[in-house]
């Protein structure tokens, strides 16, 4: 489905974006894995030998960007995985967490893209999926006011440079899940695991999270030539948990 093309992939080697690492390669895609665990982005080279180039890399520093890409070559597509989340309260906001949470989910997404532009890393026909989330653009939640921008800022920025993009027939897409079944929700400790399991009620099909696998697979199509006049979109997979 994917043979001859080449995807960059940030957030490549933990939780979803590992999965959607794999399930490109899988697809006969080679990758180009962005990351800051330099052992994690070696394992996933080791794993697919020649299929994998990887970068290690801190997202943030972005004064860097054109001499960390400039000699990556052309690629067919980006997703855009890395992001992290925090709880930060109103009664006790810390503007130095909320700061930390806009960098890497927010302006880290917009100026990687914005280099690679300029630096004409995109070959026609390309596609940028962003992963964002229910969370802000769909639901609320106590204490994610950060995260929760964050992400509705993504679902607005797809809107935007897909039609920026759009004459070079770059398409720009956002995938947007509910709670997913990751390493970070397994090994969490803040939350009960009867908590967890009495929220995976609210989810309508099947009362239960998303697997990593069912949003890499919506990644994949995206990337794919079957969602070719697809751009500006939000595919929201979260099981029916918004739509209530």
């Amino acid at each position: 489905m994917l043979e001859d093309k080449t995807i960059l992939v940030t957030g490549a080697t933990s939780g979803i974006g590992l999965a959607v690492s794999r399930t490109l390669l899988d697809a006969g895609a080679a990758i180009v894995a962005v990351g800051r665990n330099i052992e994690r982005l070696e394992h996933l080279r080791a794993s697919a030998s020649t299929k994998v180039k990887s970068i290690a890399f801190d997202l943030t520093h972005y004064s860097e960007y054109s001499d960390r890409f400039r000699d990556m070559g052309k690629i067919d597509g980006l997703v855009y995985s890395a992001g992290v989340t925090d709880n930060n309260p109103l009664r006790f906001f810390s503007i130095e967490r909320y700061r930390q949470v806009v960098e890497i989910n927010q302006t880290a997404p917009i100026a990687l893209v914005s280099e690679l532009a300029k630096l004409s890393a995109f070959n026609p026909s390309s596609s940028i999926v962003l992963l964002s989330s229910i969370l802000g653009p769909r639901i609320g939640m106590k204490g994610t006011a950060a995260y929760a921008g964050t992400k509705a800022a993504l679902t607005a920025f797809a809107k935007v440079m897909a039609l920026e993009l759009a004459n070079k027939l770059i398409r720009v897409n956002c995938v947007s899940p509910g709670m997913v079944n990751t390493e970070l929700i397994r090994n969490q400790t803040q939350v009960s695991d009867d908590a967890l399991k009495a929220d995976m009620q609210r989810y309508p099909l099947g009362k239960r999270f998303a697997e990593p696998s069912e949003i890499a697979s919506v990644v994949r199509f995206l990337m794919s030539s079957e969602s070719s006049f697809i751009t500006g979109a939000d595919i929201v997979v979260d099981g029916g948990y918004s739509i209530q």
